[in-house]
């Protein structure tokens, strides 16, 4: 299992719809599959863990 972020909102027949920056796990092939198309991003789990003050997951782009 991989951990992805959407860039964008977009439906996947096996992994589901996805909203605009929505963190999931998902298989790695279908990772592998939605990173090669440009629909989303790979993710380190533990940043994705880190939660700051208001609850909210910290996000960092990458440029």
């Amino acid at each position: 299992m991989k951990t992805i972020r959407a860039l964008r909102q977009f439906s996947h027949y096996h992994a589901g719809s996805f909203d605009q920056y929505e963190t999931r796990p998902v298989s790695d092939d279908v990772a592998d599959a939605l990173v090669g198309m440009k629909l989303a991003e790979l993710v380190d789990v533990e940043q994705s863990a880190q939660v700051d003050g208001q609850g909210k997951a910290k996000e960092k782009v990458k440029k």
